[in-house]
């Protein structure tokens, strides 16, 4: 049963990635039985969130990882800030077609290593000389950064992130390239109406929340730009 569990994630993930290791979040992860690294959310970060997704989004399919700030408003830019975070990724190399070879090897991971899934998945993209995005790299975020231990787990690398700050904004619908660059175009435009305190400090990168049991127009996630304050800006801002 659990072999063809995997097939057809396999399946699914070739048309919706991110959705598909969510999955785990949706009876999947209940079959990893009672791991005692399972990440729950963070009483602290929720409770600084003002903002509450309206009833027709979905909210996160699995338990944010501990400190991870709770989703942001739709359509919205805002500044966010990341705790330091142990994260497993794989990243696209030349000759691989298809997504199942990135969340293939991660899902592997997770299940020999018998780590619960948290949300959200974590996605980035290269654009081509053509002028169109492939992804690049896709990572799953360890519910503790005390969990396992930094290194590399055959395609998987399992590496520590420092804090990290971004402008990020929430969007509704299926993960798609095309609602990544219309969402990354906001947020480059934020960025430059706000030259003066901010400046872009990484790559853009959309984070998945929900399950290929979400509705796709239900479905809640976020693209966000990693920035640096800059020395210059005034103190304190508005979210």
């Amino acid at each position: 049963m659990f072999a063809d569990l995997v097939r057809q994630l396999t399946s699914i993930t070739m048309a919706q990635p991110a959705s598909a290791a969510l999955i785990l979040a949706g009876g999947t992860a209940l079959m990893l039985g009672g791991c005692a690294s399972a990440p729950t959310s963070a009483p602290s970060a929720a409770a600084k969130n003002k903002y509450v997704l309206p009833s027709w989004v979905a909210g996160p399919s699995a338990p944010l990882p501990d400190g991870c700030p709770p989703p942001g408003p739709i359509g919205e830019v805002i500044l966010k800030q990341y705790p330091a975070c142990r994260i497993a990724m794989t990243k696209r190399i030349a000759d691989q077609h298809g997504s199942g070879a990135l969340f293939m090897p991660l899902f592997r991971h997770i299940e020999s290593n018998h780590i619960a899934m948290s949300s959200p998945l974590v996605m980035t993209y290269n654009k081509s000389s053509q002028g169109r995005e492939s992804m690049a790299s896709m990572a799953f975020v360890y519910g503790k950064p005390t969990i396992g231990k930094d290194g590399v787990d055959g395609n998987v690398t399992v590496e520590d992130e420092l804090p990290l700050s971004v402008a990020s904004i929430g969007v509704r619908g299926q993960y798609t390239v095309g609602r990544f660059e219309s969402a990354e175009k906001k947020v480059v435009q934020w960025l430059a109406a706000h030259a003066n305190e901010y400046q872009a400090a990484g790559t853009a990168r959309y984070l998945a929340y929900n399950s290929p049991f979400v509705l796709p127009w239900s479905k809640y996630g976020e693209v966000q730009i990693p920035v640096t304050r800059l020395s210059s800006a005034a103190k304190g801002h508005a979210g």
